[in-house]
């Protein structure tokens, strides 16, 4: 690829705007070009659905990231030039259900057929939250210890905090 060009834009035909900047959009209106005053530049590439999948940064690494989604447009997998890596899992209703990076960190969800979830981490966190039947949260209890019930008006605005603790 001619280093003057991107995504078949010649680069070169770019004009300065008033901060001294060259930027391309494509024709769904995403950035897919940033050059600054001082000649560094960014770059992206997006899917059919307008998901980033591709970034590019001319910064002494030379950064890049790459990034996956599944039909429903849930991200899946991110990895970059650091060798960093995320993968994300969803359920039949696009719900998280499980993240882990490269790290080592990892969450993980559960929903019960009531929206009930259920929330652990690696780094021992928990949380457990309990919906109404219009979404709102009733009770919320975590590993730290704290134990509300929620309250909320005919409209759905939350009118009252109750400290289960005491």
């Amino acid at each position: 690829m001619d280093n003057n060009t991107w995504q078949g834009l010649d680069l070169n035909t770019l004009e300065l705007n008033s901060d001294n900047e060259k930027i391309a959009y494509d024709k769904n209106g995403n950035k897919i070009y940033h050059e600054d005053s001082d000649g560094s530049w960014e770059k992206w590439i997006y899917d059919e659905y307008d998901n980033e999948v591709y970034f590019e940064y001319s910064n002494s690494d030379k950064y890049w990231s790459k990034t996956e989604y599944d039909e429903r447009c849930n991200k899946i997998y991110h990895e970059d030039s650091h060798e960093y890596w995320e993968k994300h899992q969803y359920d039949e209703c696009d719900n998280l259900i499980h993240y882990e990076d490269s790290n080592g960190y990892w969450e993980k969800r559960a929903y019960d057929k009531t929206n009930n979830i259920s929330y652990e981490d690696s780094d021992g966190y928990w949380s457990k939250s309990t919906y109404d039947e219009n979404n709102n949260v009733i009770h919320f209890e975590d590993s730290e210890g704290k134990k509300e019930a929620y309250k909320y008006s005919e409209h759905g605005i939350r009118i009252e905090t109750i400290d289960l603790n005491g």
